[in-house]
């Protein structure tokens, strides 16, 4: 099985290289930046907003991991975020189909959803796969916009388009931080609800979906299942989020676990059949 992996040279695409290549996929990765001597397999550099390049890599692909994007509101203009991730993604997905490529993995964000960055309160509290979307931003947007793409393909060509929603991308070298961070700190998180996810869970989160038959399109958070700050969650609710509604019984949902995420991926459980195995509180996974 041959895989195309967009993105390679970011901090996901480089670390899901490895995992692909030892899992005994054939890759083809594509990023802007040339290959590298001692690579040993195949690489196109180019740019995803050229739909003939995108075309001329779906030969012999059997499916796509898509991450290429410019991965945040900071990282470029407006027009120029919104265009390269949106056009990107619609010539993944229109060259793909040209190729016969029936299998996509794209790379959403936890962002098209909207709820983080201040950009305003959110609607409720937690914040799962069903959380009503309300995206403020040019990158935020484009993530809206490419998990409804990858849908509307599915819907019309029978393709089957999974969409990963990360948090912010820890690595294991990143922990120590977490270890020694300040309660008179906590404010920092709070636009992000105190979030993270390690990257072998978002690694592996990408391995489930290759070998998954069975969903058609669908978009799943992918969230460590606690916070990154020691304070008990449920105290950073009362301190910082207190007025915000609450869905369920508050009580239950920290019963098990107080210092549990924000962020509900009980979707991605049921359904993908995926869990996080990695915390900053775990010695083993630093």
């Amino acid at each position: 099985m041959r895989i195309l992996l967009t993105g390679s040279a970011g901090r996901i695409g480089q670390r899901q290289t490895k995992y692909l290549l030892e899992a005994g996929y054939e890759i083809r990765t594509f990023d802007k930046t040339a290959k590298k001597k001692e690579w040993d397999w195949e690489h196109i550099s180019g740019d995803l907003r050229d739909l003939t390049t995108v075309r001329n890599l779906m030969s012999g692909v059997d499916a796509v991991v898509h991450m290429g994007a410019i991965a945040n509101d900071q990282r470029g203009n407006d027009e120029g975020v919104f265009g390269t991730n949106v056009m990107g993604t619609w010539n993944i997905l229109q060259a793909g189909l040209e190729a016969g490529v029936r299998k996509y993995v794209l790379f959403s964000s936890v962002n098209a959803l909207g709820a983080v960055g201040g950009h305003r309160s959110p609607v409720h509290l937690p914040i799962g796969d069903d959380y009503p979307r309300h995206p403020m931003t040019p990158y935020q947007l484009s993530k809206h916009v490419g998990e409804d793409m990858g849908s509307s393909f599915s819907a019309k060509h029978g393709i089957q388009a999974i969409s990963f929603r990360p948090g912010y991308v820890t690595l294991p070298e990143n922990y120590k931080d977490m270890v020694n961070h300040k309660k008179e700190n906590d404010k920092w998180g709070k636009t992000e609800f105190w979030g993270y996810i390690d990257i072998r869970d978002v690694c592996n989160a990408v391995m489930l979906a290759l070998k998954n038959e069975t969903i058609k399109a669908d978009a799943f958070l992918l969230m460590a299942s606690d916070t990154s700050v020691s304070t008990p969650c449920r105290e950073l609710v009362e301190e910082f989020w207190g007025e915000i509604p609450w869905i369920g019984d508050k009580g239950n949902y920290f019963a098990e676990n107080p210092n549990r995420s924000l962020f509900d991926t009980t979707h991605s459980a049921e359904v993908l059949g995926w869990k996080p195995e990695h915390s900053w509180r775990n010695p083993s996974s630093r």
